[in-house]
């Protein structure tokens, strides 16, 4: 954890994905504490304007039926909401 902390938040790399894809929920993962299964990341609950960076229980995501991205491919932050914005447009159609 912290390891990244010097890091502008729209350089972090991403390196895991977690979505409840039904509802639009998702959180991307920059560090991760494995240890404790916490990790620090953007969290999206369906809404751009209330998003925001934290720290949230990996437990506590799959608890609540988020699920991991497998195939997601690391990158930064700003590429990530790309893919997603892509990933929705997509849906949509």
């Amino acid at each position: 954890m912290y390891e990244t902390e010097d890091v502008p938040l729209e350089r972090k790399t991403i390196y895991r994905r977690y979505q409840i894809g039904p509802i639009g929920f998702y959180w991307l993962i920059a560090e991760l504490d494995p240890l404790n299964n916490l990790a620090f990341g953007y969290a999206n609950l369906n809404n751009e304007e209330l998003a925001e960076w934290g720290y949230i229980s990996v437990d506590e995501l799959l608890e609540n039926g988020a699920m991991e991205d497998k195939e997601w491919e690391p990158c930064s932050f700003m590429d990530a909401l790309t893919k997603i914005e892509k990933e929705r447009k997509k849906t949509d159609e």
